[in-house]
C-alpha cells in the first residue's frame, strides 16, 4: 500500500485506541497484586451499537431460519447511505460495483436473491430483483438475510432472501425525530486529471405516536436527498481478431483470423489484442420519501400503513476511447511473452504480444479506411426511475390464533435516451502495450504525421456515424397475502399450525428503438467545423490512456439532440417505435402454504423447528419478436407451472450457550423478465471491429435448488457469538451467458444470449463471531470485533455452445472461494467508531471465452471502510467517513499476460453532522 492508503488507517486505529492506552498502562502496573488491588470492573451501558448487535444477535439466534441480521443503528454506524452498501457488512455477503455503487448483492457466491419489503416482494422497473442503490438506509428498520427457507417466506432465491423492514411509528417509545446533512468528496483513481468534486447529502425522519379514543395512533414520515458527482474510469483489452507471424527481429505480419494458423519458417505465432478504455462520469441525484401510518385500534387488531417513493435522475457520459490494432497489416518491435503453458490455445501454438508499434496504412482509396483504427465516442445518456410501493397491514391477535394479512402495489418505471457520435483519427499511428508493469495494457502513444498528440488535438477528428436508442421499462404488481399462526395448547409435539395464502397479479413491459446514420458523401465534417467547439469536450481520461482526450460532448448531445439529429439528415425528436422490441409479460400466481412447529426433548436436548411446504402455481403470458441472424419471428407464448416447495428446520439446543440449526428445503429462482425478453438490442460495427447484440430467451425455465444448512453456535454470557455452519446447494438450470456471432444485414454481430445449464453444485463453510471486549478492564471494554470468513466451492454442467447438447464441468460463475469481513469495534466516551476491511477472492466471471476458450477471472479485492463518531451533545454527533481508503479496483484476466480490464473505484471521504431528538 502507498503512504496515502496507509495513514487514514493507521489514525484511524490511533484515535481508537487512544482511550485504551491509560487502561493498559494501569493493567501493567498492577501485575502481580492481590485481587482487591485490581481495577473494578466496567460498567458497559446496552445502548446504541452495543444494543443493535445485540437486538441482531437475538434475531439471529431465535429464528427458525439460518440468518443474519443487521439493525437500524448498526446500519447507522457504517458509512454507507444505500441499503446494497450496509448489506455487505453481513456474513456471507458480498457486493458487485458498478459506476461506483452497489447494484448487486450475492450470497454466498448466488446473485439469485430474492427481495421483500417487510415480507412482500418488491422490484425496481422490469425487474425481478430491487435496485439496492435507490433505497437508502434511513428508511429502514433492520434487514435479515435468510440463508435457508421455510414454507412461510416468498419463493424466488435459491441463493437466500433479504427482507427489509421498513421503519415503523411504533418501532420508537415516543416522538423522536432524527436526520442528517452531510458533504463528500469523491476522490477519483487511475486519472489525475479527475479534479474532486463535493457530493451534498441530507435525510429527516419525523416520528411520533399519541393515545386517543380510538385506540393509539402514530405516524412517520422521512425524506432524503442525495447527489453524486462521479467518474469511473475504465481500461480494457478485448480479445484478439487476428494472429500474427512474428520475426526473429521484432518485425511481424498479420496472417488472418481463419485457422489453421502456420507461421513462416523460423517465426512464430502471436496474437495482439485491442486496448482501450472507457471514462464514464455524470451526475446522479437520488430523492426518496417514506411514510408509516399505525394503528392500535384494541388489544386485539392493529392496522398499518406503509408509502416509500423512490426516484433516481441520471446525466450520464460513458466516454470511449479505441485503438483497434488488431487489424493492423504490420507491426514493428514487437516484444512477445516468453513460451509458456499460456502460449497452448485450441488452435496450436500462439504466444501473447505484450507491446509493439502500428503504424497507419490504408487498406482502401477511401480516405477514412485506416488500420489502426483510432477513434472516440461518447454516449450521452439521459435516464430515470420512479418506484412506488404501497403497503396496507391489517393484523388481529385473539388468545392462540394470529392473522396477519397485507394488500400491496407496486408501480415502477425506467426511461432511458440516449444519444451516441463516433469521431475518427484517420491516419493514426500507434505504439500500445498490451501487458505492462503492473499486469494492464495502455498507449505509449497515437501520432498523425501532422499532430505529435492526436488524442488531443480536436482538429486531427472527423465525424463517424451517430447512434440514438431509447427504451422504456415499466412494472406494476398488486399482491395480496394472508398468513395466520395458530398456537396449540399443553404438552403436545405440535406447538403450533402456520397456513396462508398469497395471491398476486405482475406485469412487466418493455419498448424502445434504434436508429443509425451517417454522413453521405467523399468527405466527412470535422466536429467543430459541424456543430462549433462547444461540441468538442476534453475529458480527464485515464492515465494509462495517455491521459485526456477529446470526444463529443456528452451535454451538447443530451441539451442540443435535435441539433444533433439534423446534421446528420435525422428528424427531431425520438426514433420511431420499433415494434420487433415490443416486450410485454404477465404472470399471475396463485400460493399456498402450510406448516407445523413441533418441540421435543431427545436424551435431555431440547429440539424445536418447524416443517411444511410452499406450493406456486404461475400463469404466464409473453408476447415478443425474436430475431436470430436475419430472421424475426413472433413470440406468443402461454405457459404455466407448479412448483412444491417443502421445508424442514430445526433448532437443536445442546446447552444453555450451544445451539444448532439445521435445514433441508427447495428453492426456486425464476428468470428475470429481462433475460426472457427475446428482442435483440444492437451496438453496430465500425469499419474493421465487428458489432456486438444481446437479446433474451423466452424459454428459459426457472433455476432449482436443493438446499441443505447446519450450523454450530456458541453464545457468550453477556454478549456475541461464534458459529461455524455448513451448506450444500444441488443447483439445476443454473443461467449462462453465451456469445455466437451472427449475420445480419450483411454485417457481423457478437450477440450473446442467457439459456439454462446443466446440474451444478455448490458448497461450503462459514465462520462467524462478534463480541465486545467486556472481560477487559476500564475502557478496554469499549472495544469489539465482528468477523466472518466464507469458503465456498461449486462446480457446474456447462453447455458447449448455444443449444447444444452436450456438457462440460466448470466452476460456477460469480462465484469466489474465499471471502471474509473484519471489523473493529469501537464505543464509549462520546465515540463510536468502526474500521471494516471486506475481501471478496477471485471468481470466474466468463467460462471459455473466444476465441482460446479460456475462462476469465477476476482478481481478489479487498475494501476498507472506516467511520467515526462524536457526540457534541445528546443531540448532536459529529461523523467522518472514508470509503474504499485502499483504492480497491476491479482487475480480470484470462491468465499469465493476459489482462482484460482494470476498473478504478473511487475513494471517498465524508463529513456530516446527525442529530436525534
Amino acid at each position: 500500500m502507498t503512504p496515502f492508503q496507509v495513514k487514514p488507517i493507521c489514525a484511524a486505529i490511533m484515535l481508537m485506541t487512544a482511550y485504551g492506552a491509560p487502561a493498559l498502562a494501569q493493567t501493567t502496573d498492577t501485575a502481580g497484586t492481590d485481587a482487591e488491588a485490581q481495577p473494578a470492573p466496567a460498567v458497559v451501558q446496552v445502548t446504541g451499537m452495543r444494543q443493535a448487535l445485540r437486538s441482531a444477535e437475538a434475531i439471529k439466534r431465535d429464528s427458525l431460519q439460518v440468518v443474519d441480521a443487521i439493525n437500524a443503528d448498526d446500519i447507522g454506524k457504517f458509512p454507507d447511505r444505500q441499503a446494497g452498501d450496509a448489506l455487505q457488512r453481513v456474513a456471507g455477503v458480498q457486493v458487485g460495483r458498478d459506476r461506483g455503487q452497489t447494484d448487486v448483492v450475492i450470497i454466498r457466491g448466488l446473485r439469485d436473491v430474492a427481495t421483500t419489503f417487510d415480507g412482500n416482494e418488491i422490484f425496481t422497473a422490469a425487474g425481478r430483483r430491487l435496485s439496492y442503490q435507490d433505497l437508502p438506509v434511513q428508511s429502514i428498520g433492520g434487514m435479515e438475510v435468510y440463508k435457508s427457507a421455510t414454507a412461510n417466506q416468498f419463493e424466488g432465491g435459491i441463493a437466500g432472501a433479504v427482507n427489509i423492514r421498513l421503519r415503523s411509528p411504533f418501532d420508537a417509545k415516543g416522538r423522536t425525530a432524527s436526520g442528517y446533512i452531510e458533504d463528500r468528496i469523491n476522490k477519483t483513481n487511475g486519472s489525475r486529471e479527475t479534479k474532486n468534486k463535493h457530493n451534498p447529502g441530507a435525510g429527516f425522519l419525523f416520528s411520533d405516536r399519541w393515545q386517543t379514543g380510538m385506540g393509539e395512533m402514530g405516524a412517520l414520515i422521512d425524506v432524503t436527498f442525495k447527489r453524486d458527482d462521479y467518474a469511473y474510469p475504465v481500461q480494457w483489452v478485448d480479445r484478439p481478431t487476428n494472429v500474427f507471424s512474428v520475426r526473429p527481429d521484432g518485425t511481424a505480419t498479420r496472417i488472418g483470423n481463419t485457422p489453421p494458423f502456420a507461421a513462416a519458417p523460423g517465426e512464430v505465432l502471436g496474437q495482439l489484442p485491442n486496448i482501450g478504455g472507457v471514462y464514464y462520469n455524470g451526475k446522479r441525484k437520488r430523492e426518496s420519501i417514506h411514510g408509516a401510518f399505525g394503528w392500535k385500534i384494541n388489544p386485539n387488531l392493529e392496522a398499518s400503513a406503509q408509502y416509500l417513493g423512490m426516484g433516481y435522475q441520471g446525466r450520464n457520459a460513458v466516454n470511449y476511447i479505441l485503438d483497434i490494432v488488431t487489424w493492423a497489416p504490420r507491426l514493428t518491435n514487437v516484444v512477445l511473452a516468453p513460451q509458456g503453458a499460456h502460449c497452448s490455445t485450441p488452435l496450436g501454438t500462439i504466444c501473447p504480444i505484450l507491446s509493439a508499434n502500428a503504424a497507419a496504412a490504408q487498406f482502401s482509396p477511401n480516405a477514412y479506411d485506416w488500420d489502426p483504427y483510432t477513434a472516440t465516442s461518447t454516449w450521452g445518456e439521459n435516464e430515470r426511475t420512479n418506484t412506488h410501493y404501497l403497503d396496507l397491514g391489517l393484523k388481529y391477535s385473539d388468545g392462540p390464533l394470529t392473522v396477519n394479512s397485507h394488500l400491496a402495489y407496486t408501480r415502477s418505471k425506467f426511461v432511458n435516451d440516449t444519444v451516441i457520435v463516433d469521431q475518427q483519427i484517420p491516419g493514426a499511428s500507434s505504439s500500445v502495450y498490451a501487458y505492462g508493469d503492473d499486469g494492464h495494457g495502455g498507449y505509449t502513444s497515437v501520432t498523425t504525421p501532422t499532430s505529435a498528440n492526436a488524442l488531443r488535438d480536436p482538429s486531427q477528428f472527423v465525424l463517424r456515424g451517430l447512434v440514438q436508442n431509447w427504451n422504456e421499462q415499466a412494472g406494476s404488481q398488486f399482491q395480496w397475502r394472508s398468513d395466520a399462526t395458530y398456537r396449540l395448547g399443553g404438552d403436545n409435539f405440535f406447538t403450533a399450525l402456520l397456513g396462508g395464502i398469497r395471491l398476486s397479479s405482475r406485469k412487466a413491459s418493455y419498448h424502445g428503438a434504434e436508429g443509425h446514420s451517417d454522413f453521405s458523401g467523399a468527405v466527412r465534417p470535422t466536429p467543430v467545423g459541424a456543430f462549433g467547439e462547444s461540441f468538442e469536450q476534453l475529458v480527464p481520461g485515464i492515465d494509462r490512456l495517455g491521459g485526456p482526450w477529446y470526444t463529443p460532448a456528452s451535454d451538447f448531445l443530451i441539451d442540443r439532440a435535435d441539433a444533433v439529429r439534423n446534421a446528420y439528415g435525422a428528424p427531431n425528436g425520438r426514433v420511431p417505435d420499433d415494434p420487433t422490441r415490443l416486450f410485454e409479460q404477465r404472470e399471475r400466481s396463485a400460493t399456498l402454504y402450510l406448516s407445523g412447529r413441533w418441540k421435543t426433548n431427545l436424551a435431555g436436548v431440547s429440539v424445536e423447528g418447524e416443517a411444511g411446504a410452499r406450493v406456486v402455481r404461475l400463469n404466464r403470458k409473453l408476447r415478443g419478436q425474436s430475431r436470430i441472424g436475419d430472421v424475426v419471428s413472433d413470440v406468443d407464448l402461454s405457459t404455466s407451472e407448479t412448483n412444491v416447495l417443502p421445508s424442514v428446520s430445526a433448532i437443536v439446543s445442546w446447552t444453555e450457550q450451544w445451539q444448532s440449526h439445521l435445514s433441508a428445503g427447495k428453492t426456486i429462482t425464476r428468470p428475470g423478465f429481462r433475460e426472457m425478453n427475446p428482442a435483440l438490442s444492437l451496438v453496430p460495427p465500425t469499419v474493421n471491429a465487428p458489432g456486438s447484440g444481446s437479446a433474451g430467451n423466452p424459454n428459459l425455465d426457472p433455476t432449482k435448488s436443493t438446499n441443505l444448512d447446519a450450523t454450530l453456535e456458541y453464545y457468550f454470557a453477556k454478549n456475541g457469538f461464534a458459529q461455524v455452519a455448513l451448506f450444500h446447494r444441488d443447483i439445476d438450470g443454473y443461467l449462462q451467458n453465451f456469445t455466437q456471432d451472427e449475420s445480419i444485414g450483411g454485417q457481423t454481430y457478437r450477440v450473446s444470449r442467457p439459456q439454462n445449464s446443466g446440474k451444478g453444485t455448490l458448497k461450503g463453510m462459514e465462520f462467524t463471531t462478534q463480541k465486545f471486549f467486556d472481560f477487559l478492564p476500564g475502557p478496554w471494554s469499549n472495544f469489539g470485533a465482528q468477523f466472518n470468513y466464507t469458503w465456498t466451492d461449486g462446480e457446474n454442467e456447462t453447455k458447449t455452445s448455444l443449444n447444444s447438447s452436450a456438457f462440460t464441468k466448470t466452476r460456477l460463475i460469480d462465484v469466489a472461494r474465499n471471502s471474509w469481513n473484519l471489523a473493529l469495534l469501537y464505543e464509549g466516551h462520546g465515540i463510536t467508531g468502526r474500521l471494516a476491511a471486506t475481501r471478496r477472492g477471485d471468481y470466474v466471471e466468463q467460462i471459455a471465452e473466444a476465441p482460446f476458450d479460456q475462462d476469465r477471472v477476476v482478481k481478489a479485492t479487498t475494501f476498507v471502510d472506516l467511520s467515526i463518531g462524536y457526540e457534541l451533545n445528546r443531540n448532536l454527533s459529529l461523523h467522518f467517513d472514508g470509503i474504499n481508503l485502499t483504492n480497491a479496483k476491479y482487475e480480470s484476466s484470462l491468465g499469465p499476460y493476459q489482462p482484460r480490464d482494470i476498473r478504478y473505484n473511487s475513494a471517498t471521504y465524508g463529513l456530516s453532522l446527525r442529530y436525534k431528538l
